[in-house]
């Protein structure tokens, strides 16, 4: 295709634009506005599964042995959990250990413990690291079962309830991806549909002196790329902006949770969110063009 043919199109492409300054600005915001809202579950989706990930990591099984259980005992439980299929490790914390980490855990508050070594509470425990966050569900009751364990406790509803969060996120971000790149498509398509038939006349003249179809239709389809294009450049820089506002926001404010480095989750959206626009936008101009323009 010549050089000549092209800058019709582009010249084209920017009268048609021009000429619909207010649909085009609705096109504009709508697809901005789709492609920034799936952009806002992305980021949220991506930190919920490095904190599923992160959590997960952490699930461990704590079993409380009973206070008469000897030492004999201890080490015969020991090597019968580290045969059940799915346990990784097994570490064993005495009592007096366990009064240790008490104390850290009262932080300033620690005279609260004084007095406790003479009659320690606290029971002896083994601390059961598993393979997967699902293994605590088949681990856990074997472990309960056996003779000299007083309790156990395990991390299963918290990864189940991060599982369901992580779901969710998805879905709905599917969902409302889905809601708003129809409205975009519809509204990039009236957009063409108006310069359509504004230049009807002139797509007439341009068939009766021999124009082919492609050469009346690629002005409307790049009118359409454009329109998407230039919406997914919007919603990426907001993305960019926004998120690396608000990891600089929670890094300084809330120490126990933060946010995914921007450069992890933002370095992508700038080519992702202009292919996803410029895919919305021609395609809202094709099917304007199939449906509207017989040439």
């Amino acid at each position: 295709m010549r050089i000549n043919t092209w800058k019709y199109y582009i010249k084209e492409t920017i009268k048609s634009i021009y000429r619909n300054r207010l649909m085009s600005l609705a096109s504009i915001t709508t697809v901005a506005a789709t492609i920034f809202i799936f952009g806002l579950f992305m980021t949220l989706a991506i930190n919920v599964n490095r904190f599923a990930t992160n959590v997960e990591d952490m699930i461990e099984i704590k079993a409380f042995l009973k206070d008469d259980v000897t030492t004999l005992q201890q080490q015969k439980l020991e090597k019968s959990i580290k045969e059940i299929p799915g346990v990784v490790s097994v570490d064993y914390e005495s009592k007096e250990k366990a009064l240790e980490k008490f104390r850290e855990q009262l932080g300033e508050n620690k005279d609260i413990a004084k007095g406790l070594e003479e009659s320690n509470p606290l029971p002896a425990s083994f601390i059961i690291k598993v393979d997967k966050p699902e293994s605590v569900e088949l681990v856990s009751p074997k472990i309960a079962q056996m003779e000299g364990i007083l309790k156990v406790k395990d991390g299963k509803r918290t990864v189940q309830t991060i599982i369901k969060l992580v779901r969710i996120v998805r879905y709905s971000s599917t969902v409302l991806m889905a809601i708003l790149g129809t409205i975009s498509i519809f509204l990039i398509s009236n957009t063409i549909k108006l310069t359509v038939f504004a230049r009807k006349r002139e797509i007439s003249i341009m068939k009766y002196i021999g124009a082919t179809d492609w050469f009346i239709k690629w002005p409307f389809i790049l009118e359409g790329i454009l329109l998407g294009l230039i919406g997914g450049l919007i919603a990426a820089f907001i993305i960019e902006n926004g998120y690396t506002y608000a990891a600089k926001i929670i890094q300084q404010n809330i120490v126990v949770f933060t946010l995914v480095p921007p450069k992890e989750v933002v370095k992508q959206f700038w080519w992702q969110f202009s292919l996803l626009g410029t895919l919305i936008g021609g395609f809202g101009s094709f099917i304007s063009i199939r449906k509207f323009l017989v040439v």
